[in-house]
């Protein structure tokens, strides 16, 4: 417990260390150097100016990140961002500009420079922040009225974001012989969801890996997406269910089969998308009440159970523990557990069944199915 405590303390003075990003200088990057840099054309949803980052490697391997930070689901929560810090009882619903806190995950455990146990040690990196609540998959703009009643123009441009960013990177690593997509949260989800989109942009790219970390929901995405995120057609396709996640990931397997693995971590309880079910079904609060938890339990064991008879060689790592915990409590006290691990230092060593976080993620990337939790499957 020690031990995690003063981890825990590490990692959270990295998380204020690491946002300080020196801008791109336009040319010469030195390779292992993080760069923020700003990408022609490209707003967060308030307007405000966007930028990303990314690190050039000595290897021509290319990793894509996607940022997390909530989601935009309708005019009402439009008119609630997120502030740069969490206050309980607030509403808040997604990250509306580029928070400096964005820029320290691109160096966070396995993603740190110098991590040589890392599967992409060595690899081009490109950290793209979510500043536009629409899973990175928007093209468009609409009004709504704010919580002060001024109406607003919402900007749901994450494609478009993300796509400015990928014609940026490919100066570097236009042709990788490996590339990954990686997201938690909301990165998680359009991990899923832009995937697809994703690897259409590096066609000769053989050797391709998706992960997805703690994304799950029951929504009705249609009328969203088309009205309000403004989608491609070609990502508006894939929605066939109310679980994005497992629609995007089929849709995935289906398009890209032969040259794609995919991965999917989460934790059985996972609080954060406890929260935002919580409200998504009731629209009243974001309690998680034990009730809340089991329901996303469920529909976390339903997505599996389906992805794993619709992609024969999916693998995936289910938990039941709280890395978020600095005391080293295993599980919050209504039975909520972690909102994503990819980040956490201790993900790299936790096991279960005898195989690590990190060696979970390399076996991933190498095309060795594996299937971690099938205990809470039953």
């Amino acid at each position: 417990m020690i031990f995690k405590f003063f981890e825990w303390m590490h990692l959270l003075w990295q998380m204020k260390h690491y946002q300080n990003v020196d801008d791109y200088p336009g040319s010469d990057p030195k390779p292992g150097k993080l760069y923020k840099f700003y990408p022609e054309g490209a707003i967060c949803s308030d307007g405000s100016k966007y930028h990303a980052d990314f690190r050039k490697g000595w290897k021509n391997n290319l990793v894509i990140v996607l940022d997390g930070g909530g989601l935009m689901f309708d005019k009402f929560s439009a008119a609630y961002p997120s502030e740069e810090e969490f206050k309980e009882g607030n509403i808040q619903f997604y990250d509306a500009y580029c928070k400096p806190s964005k820029d320290a995950y691109a160096r966070l455990s396995m993603f740190h420079e110098k991590c040589k146990k890392s599967p992409f040690y060595g690899w081009t990196l490109m950290y793209v922040p979510y500043a536009t609540g629409d899973f990175h998959a928007g093209d468009g703009d609409f009004t709504y009225t704010d919580k002060e009643g001024k109406e607003k123009v919402f900007h749901a441009r994450g494609n478009r974001n993300l796509h400015a960013c990928i014609d940026f990177i490919k100066q570097f690593c236009p042709k990788p012989d490996k590339l990954l997509v990686v997201g938690c949260s909301a990165g998680g989800f359009g991990t899923a969801f832009v995937g697809n989109d994703i690897l259409e942009s590096f066609p000769d790219c053989k050797d391709c890996t998706c992960i997805v970390d703690g994304a799950v929901f029951d929504l009705d995405y249609k009328e969203l997406a088309e009205e309000l995120w403004q989608v491609p057609e070609s990502i508006g396709a894939q929605i066939k269910s109310n679980n994005i996640v497992a629609d995007g990931l089929e849709y995935l397997w289906e398009h890209q089969k032969g040259r794609v693995k995919i991965g999917y971590v989460i934790s059985i309880r996972d609080f954060a998308l406890t929260r935002y079910q919580r409200f998504l079904d009731t629209r009243e609060d974001m309690g998680w009440p034990p009730e809340a938890a089991e329901k996303i339990e469920k529909l976390i064991t339903a997505t599996v159970n389906r992805l794993r008879e619709s992609i024969p060689e999916f693998s995936y790592f289910l938990y039941n523990y709280n890395f978020n915990d600095m005391k080293g409590r295993p599980i919050e006290s209504n039975g909520c557990t972690s909102h994503c691990c990819l980040w956490v230092p201790e993900f790299m060593r936790f096991t279960r069944e005898g195989v690590s976080g990190l060696q979970w993620v390399k076996n991933v990337m190498d095309g060795k199915t594996t299937q971690i939790g099938n205990e809470f499957l039953k």
